[in-house]
């Protein structure tokens, strides 16, 4: 025969543990909460190692240009060069001359084309970011370490050599 069940809870002689599944599944959001709050945190952590990560690579990829633009200017009769492709092979000489080693990518926009800063007479002198964003980084710079840690954004970050107004004109360079 069948046996009747009470018809209200508290008359069934459960065991503690089935009474306390509530709490399992309390412990359980808890749990659960406090992955999520680590999983955010570490979200923050990896996006703050980009942004440095970011930062580095656009400062030795400036200074790439840098170098380049100082290293043509010195292989030769004290022009600067006009194009990016002259940085890439130096055919002014019995051999040619490589002062960049690639067209390097703005690493913030992930695009070839760079911010060239020309100085007042229409000499190409540096490049800069067309990237958006305000620099981390405030100090550890190879050069011009006073401007690049008082920048307020990536364009302030300007990777250029030394101008000299004696300099012959891009015009006289014959390029």
């Amino acid at each position: 025969m069948l046996q009747r069940l009470p018809a209200h809870p508290e008359g069934l002689n459960m065991p503690d543990s089935k009474r306390q599944g509530g709490f399992t599944y309390l412990l359980l959001l808890v749990a659960l909460s406090a992955l999520a709050l680590s999983l955010l945190k570490s979200q923050e952590d990896v996006q703050m190692r980009h942004t440095e990560q970011q930062e580095a690579e656009l400062l030795f990829r400036g200074d790439q240009y840098r170098a380049a633009i100082a290293a043509y200017r010195a292989a030769g009769n004290g022009c600067f060069p006009v194009r990016v492709e002259q940085l890439l092979i130096d055919k002014r000489g019995p051999t040619p001359r490589y002062h960049l080693r690639q067209v390097w990518v703005d690493p913030l926009t992930n695009d070839k084309t760079w911010g060239v800063i020309y100085d007042s007479q229409g000499r190409w002198v540096g490049v800069r970011s067309l990237g958006s964003g305000k620099p981390r980084r405030k100090a550890g710079f190879s050069h011009d370490a006073e401007t690049f840690s008082k920048a307020s954004s990536y364009y302030d970050w300007a990777f250029k050599v030394d101008t000299d107004p004696k300099a012959p004109l891009p015009a006289a360079c014959g390029r």
